[in-house]
């Protein structure tokens, strides 16, 4: 005979097991489920007549840790926040800066450029700006071609 669980003790104990002495709760970022990811930053993106911009809270990070990679309509961004030299020494009552690896893709609205696109980090605020693409307005005729073989084809 299988034993029955109970969702709600279940969900008891797994609480029980995340909450400090305190009551507060608390985690390890080790546990995160082996991904490495530590935290993930606010993006906001919007569109200008001839730009999209995209903005990334990154307070504390350093441009030399960053890494932007654009192929497409897509942007992909990772970093990482160095945590404290000497937080393995420290005894903390509070710890809520995200600190270590980060990675975020954005998929942009509209079509853009891959040339020209530039980046600047000021006061904690990654700033990605990229041009849009033109949109064609020209007209073109496109021809249907004619069946390889005698009988295929709606003649």
């Amino acid at each position: 005979m299988k034993k029955k669980i109970k969702p709600v003790a279940r969900v008891f104990k797994v609480e029980t097991q995340i909450r400090g002495s305190n009551g507060e709760l608390v985690f390890k970022r080790e546990s995160l489920g082996g991904l490495g990811l530590a935290w993930e930053p606010a993006v906001d993106v919007y569109e200008k007549e001839d730009e999209v911009v995209v903005e990334v809270e990154v307070p504390g990070v350093l441009a030399r840790n960053l890494r932007i990679v654009q192929w497409g309509n897509r942007l992909e961004i990772s970093g990482m926040k160095k945590e404290v030299v000497e937080a393995a020494r420290l005894k903390f009552h509070r710890l809520e800066r995200e600190m270590g690896f980060f990675h975020k893709e954005i998929v942009l609205p509209v079509a853009v450029s891959t040339e020209d696109t530039r980046a600047s980090l000021e006061n904690g605020v990654l700033t990605i700006v990229l041009k849009k693409q033109p949109r064609s307005t020209r007209e073109i005729e496109v021809k249907i071609q004619k069946p390889k073989a005698e009988g295929q084809g709606g003649e």
